[in-house]
This record gives C-alpha cells, structure tokens and sequence, in this order.
C-alpha cells in the first residue's frame, strides 16, 4: 500500500501516521459536525488497511448504490487531475463538498497526493462565506448552486473569480449561470465524470477565449460511443477499463464531444426522440427558477414533453399563458411543451442534481 499516500496538510497543520489516524477519530466521534464527522469517516477508511473505499452513486436516477472502489484507481485519477491542471505542491485546494460523495472524496485524495493545504469549511449552499479574505484559494470543486449562490453576494462573488481553478460539477449548468461565469474574469471548468469514474474524465472551459460547449477528456481517457449514441469511455484505472454510460453525445473530434442528454429521459414525441436537457437549456433563457422537462404518455403521439417549475405560489392561468407565449420565441413546435406543471419543492439529490421521478410526485396542479 506505499503507493497510497498517508498524509495530509489540512488547515495549515499537517498529520501523518498515528496523528492522521487520531485525527480522524477525534472528528468522526467528537465533532457536532455532520460533515467533518463524514471527513473523519472518510479518513479513517482511507488510513485503513482495506485496498478498497465504499462510495455510493449519487442516485439521479435511481436509488444510490453502494460500490467498492480500488484506493489506487482513485490515487490514479487524483494524479490525472493534478497533472491537467498543473496543480502545485503546497497551494491551497477547497474542500466544500460532502466527503459521503465521490466529488468531495477526490478532493482530498487530490490534497493528498500532491501535498496541498487541504481548507474545509461546511458543504453549504454559500461556501466562501468561511472563507476569509487573506485566504488564497489555488483550486476548488463546487456544485452549480454553490456557484449562484456565491455571485449573488458581492464579498463573494470576488473570492469566486480569485479562485486560481474552479471545477463545477455534479450537474449540469443552467443556460443562465454559464452566461454569469462567461463574462467573469478567473478559470472555470464544467466537468462531465460520475461515482463510476471516480469523479470527472473530460472538461469544458467555460470562460475565456477558450470556452466551448465541448468536453475534452482528460489525458489517458479514450471516448467513443456505442449503438445507442451513448459515451463509452476507456478508463486505465477502473475496473474492466471501458464505462459504458446513458449519456447521449455528439463526438465532436478523437478527444471531445457534446453532451445531448440522457438517454433514459430521451422523450419519443411522435417517432422524433427530444432531449429534455436541450429543450431545458432553451427554456432557462425565458424562465427563471428550477426547472425540468419530462415526458407523459399521449395517445396519438405516445409521449409529449411537459415543464415542470419549481414555483413559492401557483401561477394565475394567464401568467401560465405569458410562459408558453414567451417559450415559443426560443424552442420549435415539437420542443414546446403541452403543459406547464409546478412543485412548491423538488427533490434533489446530495450533489444537487434535480431528482425527477421523485420531484414528479410533488406535482401539485398542472394549468393549460
């Protein structure tokens, strides 16, 4: 096990050894903290003579599910990120993502194996509110809601933008935040990956002169796609090497892609197959709020697409009708949805990522 690193610098003090083991503990069984108890957790698993670390699948599609995954594959992953990202020994890397998920596992495993100063602070909805001014933040991973919630507030949405990198992931990027970061000075990546690739194998840059709607997968990563049109990916480091996923791409060179939606919410609308993540992307430039659409069966056509708003109060009938006027400026006639359903709360998964079929019965009305 030499290869697995067994230190780390967390908060400016490092630990190794028996520390690092105390630590854990002390963390796991003392802290009043459900996250640094997770962190303890974590940490006592990854000290531990085991070769491998119980990870559980974020559930967006399904109930999670625990997998076993090699300490090693995860230390080869944490390398492939720290070396795309010319990541130095010594900077400082944000830690604002629950250790119970594979993102904030990555991160300290990243922390680890090019000795970075390892900062933690609660995996809230406003991260860099703990985060003080004199803190340099070389490299962070946040959810896209931690992102929004960063640059409605002025002192943080500065510390956002000072961030040396920033990867955003766990689930996709509304149409309205890329346009935020678009036009804001720093380095931010998009980043396509999952529980079963430890974390993200391809990025897209979404600031600059080189921000694309492309990923391109990182250093060692082979894509491709099968009958389906789904990515496939060769990954060196797991288990049987190749990941076959639901997620439907448009290969765009040997090395990049677009990513068009998952092919289990792919609607059959009359024998033409609409992506709800692409009608998604269009409709966020007419709607505010959190939003998805889905498909419901319809005799002539088998399924029809619907908009489902996450709304405080139901909207008046001709408010509902404004909406639809509006979506027709910005979608074709098969993208436009028959209905306009609400839920006063979706429900969402750990990494935030809207959980649809669970969301779908807390519709409470639906309005022409």
């Amino acid at each position: 096990m030499s290869e697995i690193p067994g230190s780390i610098i967390l908060n400016g003090i490092p630990y190794q050894g028996g520390d690092l083991v105390r630590l854990a503990r002390k963390l796991k069984e003392e802290s009043p903290a459900a996250w640094e108890q997770a962190l303890g957790a974590f940490l006592l698993q990854w000290t531990g003579s085991a070769d491998f670390m119980e990870v559980f699948t974020s559930g967006s599609t399904g109930a999670p599910a625990a997998r076993n995954v090699s300490k090693k594959a995860m230390v080869a992953s944490a390398r492939m990120t720290v070396m795309h990202f010319s990541l130095r020994e010594g900077s400082n890397a944000l830690l604002c993502l629950s250790t119970t998920t594979i993102a904030g596992m990555m991160m300290v495993v990243r922390a680890m194996v090019q000795r970075m100063n390892l900062i933690t602070v609660p995996p809230g909805g406003s991260p860099l509110e703990h985060v003080t001014d004199e803190t340099g933040i070389d490299f962070a991973a946040m959810v896209p809601a931690q992102v929004y919630n960063s640059l409605q507030v002025p002192e943080e949405a500065l510390k956002l933008q000072s961030i040396g990198t920033l990867i955003i992931g766990g689930a996709p990027l509304t149409p309205v935040l890329e346009r935020k970061l678009e036009m804001l000075p720093g380095n931010f990546f998009a980043t396509y990956g999952m529980t079963e690739t430890l974390s993200h194998i391809a990025v897209r840059r979404l600031n600059g002169p080189f921000r694309s709607r492309e990923f391109t997968t990182l250093p060692g990563i082979t894509p491709g796609t099968d009958a389906r049109g789904c990515l496939t990916a060769a990954v060196p480091f797991i288990e049987g090497g190749t990941i076959v996923t639901n997620d439907m791409v448009r290969m765009t060179s040997a090395g990049t892609f677009e990513w068009l939606g998952r092919a289990d919410f792919v609607i059959n609308c009359g024998g033409r197959k609409l992506h709800p993540e692409q009608i998604e992307r269009k409709a966020a430039q007419i709607i505010e709020g959190n939003l998805f659409v889905t498909g419901l069966p319809d005799e002539k056509l088998g399924e029809v697409p619907v908009l489902v708003l996450e709304v405080v109060e139901i909207p008046e009938t001709n408010a509902v009708t404004g909406m639809l006027d509006r979506l027709k400026t910005v979608l074709i006639r098969e993208e436009m949805p028959r209905k306009i359903l609400f839920s006063r709360k979706f429900a969402y998964t750990e990494s935030g990522k809207i959980n649809r079929n669970e969301s779908m019965k807390t519709v409470v009305r639906d309005l022409d």
